[in-house]
Formats: structure tokens, C-alpha cells, sequence
């Protein structure tokens, strides 16, 4: 069964004889040449998403292990998010100006160095490093995976494939904490296997990735927002700072809780003032203007933090306070 495929995006070996040659020259991806492809883009996209579940309930035992407290509990979660947020924009710019295969490749390579050394820890802040460097790499997986999706699938088409990445995200964030503690219940596994487990779909899509995703190398002139990436992160990571230690270091209510509040509601003005001269702007504010986009926004980030508030933090209740 064939698509249609967006013109430049072909086969990249043409049939050995005459009219074949001719006709595989111009022809569209097939379905199965999509299906090899996305194949993929898949296998990475689970151990991406996978990675950020999988911890939840290995958590305690986890922490327990490494001497860590209730700051690197919250900070081994949040440091893959944070520079998943922060990184996801810039992979996407990065498509406009370099091979997107190569780029997603790289991505893949990150991750499971990230993964391989998280599960080498041998205290909370390597393990916070590592996880930070996981967050790069899935970042650059999360954008590419549809970017690479939107240049081999023609637009009407594209509902039906990105089913398949709908239905990877929903087995991997529901199947992750079951995963997690099957692991770190198991002796001869133990937590450190829940790092590990993500690699060889990395590995494994990466070779299926160079042999099948073939795409035409198309770059423009972009320039990419560093300054707004900067500023939103820096922003981001003062607020966290802050509710890490407030009610432990210090007092909810103190002069380092005025710094630090005001300090990250000042960064973020900044980001907003960056964002609005930018040429290319990482988070286009014009974009909210429209109120369907808007809504949408709010809606995801209320459902984030549902999400992973529950995922982290009920595993850790269940465990600790209720045996």
C-alpha cells in the first residue's frame, strides 16, 4: 500500500533494472518503507519516555541507597524534565540547519550514554548529572521524532501514523513504574537496571534508523535563541532551588525565599523581553494570542503536573508511609 509522501523525501536506492529504476526514482515512500522508518523513531521515543516513568517507584530504594534526602528525591525527576523542556526548542532549530538524521542519531547516543552512567551512580549528585544529561537526549528525541514524521508524511496522512507515537506514549508512561518496581524487586536485577533497560531500544533503533530513515538534507538560514533557552532555564532552576531547600535550610517565609522568588520571576520577565525582540524565538509569543493555543497550553501544563506530581510522589507515600 502506498502514501503520499512530501516531494524530495524518496527511496534512496533505485531498482537495479530499467523501467523499475525509473519508476522507484520518482516514486513516494511506501507504507512499509514509513512503517521501517517509524519503527524507529519509536523504539527511541519509548526508551525516551520510558526513562522518566520507570524511576518512580525505584525511587526510595534508590535514594536509600546513595545516601540521598528528600531534595535528590525530587531533583532526579527534575533534572531530566528541566533539560528536556529547555533542550526540546533548540533540537528543533538545530533540524533547520543540519542533517536530521544525524541529529536524531546523536540524540540517541546521548541518552544511552546518559542512561549507562546514571546506572554507574555512586551518589545522589552523579546520578542527578546523569539523569540531566537522559533529559538532553530524549529532548532531542521528543522534536525530531515528529519533525523527522512531518517530512516523511504528507499531512493528510499523518493522523494515522502519529496514532502509533500516541499509542508508544501511553504504553511507556502506564508501563514504566509497573517496570520499575518488577526491577528493583528482582535480585539478580536491582535499581540500577532501571537505567540500563532503556539502552538497548536506544541501540537498537539507532541501527534500525541508519538503515531505513532516508530524508533529503534541506537547511535554511535560522538562528537559534540561545539567550531565551538560557534565560528560561536559569529561571526554572531558581524556582526549584527554591523549593527544594525552603521549609528545610530555610523558612518558607525569609529573605531567601524573597531572593530567590523574586530573582526567578525577574529571569523569567528577562526571557519574556528576549522572546519578543528575538529574531527566532524560542517560545513565540504570538503564538498565545490565539486562545485555542492558549487553552491548550494551560491544559498540558495542568496535566503535567497531575501527571508526574502522582507518578513521583504517591509511589513514594505508598512505600514509605504506608509500608
Amino acid at each position: 500500500m502506498a502514501t503520499t509522501t512530501p516531494e524530495g523525501v524518496r527511496g534512496s536506492h533505485a531498482a537495479k533494472h530499467g523501467g523499475a529504476a525509473a519508476a522507484s526514482a520518482g516514486a513516494p515512500m511506501s507504507h512499509r518503507q514509513i512503517m521501517e522508518a517509524l519503527s524507529g523513531l519509536l523504539l527511541g521515543m519509548f526508551a525516551a519516555i520510558i526513562s522518566s516513568t520507570i524511576v518512580s517507584n525505584a525511587l526510595p530504594r534508590i535514594i536509600g541507597d546513595l545516601g540521598g534526602g528528600q531534595s535528590a528525591y525530587t531533583w532526579v525527576v527534575t533534572a531530566s524534565l528541566l533539560t528536556m523542556t529547555a533542550s526540546t526548542p533548540l533540537w528543533g532549530k538545530l533540524a533547520d540547519l543540519y542533517n536530521k538524521k544525524a541529529l536524531v542519531q546523536i540524540a540517541l547516543v546521548i541518552f544511552a550514554i546518559g542512561s549507562i552512567v546514571a546506572g554507574l551512580s555512586q551518589d545522589p549528585a552523579m546520578l542527578i548529572a546523569c539523569r540531566a544529561v537522559q533529559g538532553i537526549g530524549a529532548g532531542g528525541l521528543a522534536a525530531l521524532a515528529q519533525i523527522i514524521m512531518a517530512a516523511m508524511i504528507a499531512p493528510r496522512e499523518r493522523g494515522r501514523y502519529s496514532g502509533y507515537l500516541g499509542a508508544t506514549f501511553a504504553v511507556a508512561t502506564v508501563g514504566g513504574p509497573l517496570l520499575g518496581g518488577v526491577i528493583t524487586d528482582t535480585s539478580w536485577l536491582g535499581w540500577r537496571w532501571c537505567f540500563y533497560v532503556g539502552v538497548p531500544f536506544a541501540l537498537i533503533a539507532l541501527v534500525v534508523l541508519q538503515k531505513t530513515l532516508k530524508l533529503p538534507v534541506v537547511k535554511r538560514e535560522v538562528k537559534v535563541d540561545w539567550l531565551g533557552a538560557f534565560f528560561v532555564v536559569a529561571s526554572v532552576c531558581l524556582l526549584l532551588i527554591w523549593v527544594t531547600f525552603a521549609g528545610d535550610k530555610y523558612d518558607w517565609m525569609s529573605w531567601q525565599t524573597g531572593v530567590m522568588v523574586g530573582g526567578s520571576v525577574v529571569l523569567a520577565l528577562i526571557f519574556v523581553l528576549v522572546e519578543s525582540k528575538a529574531a527566532e524565538p524560542i517560545m513565540p509569543l504570538r503564538l498565545f494570542r490565539n486562545r485555542t493555543i492558549t487553552l491548550a497550553s494551560l491544559a498540558s501544563l495542568f496535566v503535567g503536573i497531575a501527571m508526574f506530581s502522582g507518578t513521583v510522589f504517591f509511589s513514594q507515600y505508598f512505600q514509605l508511609a504506608r509500608g
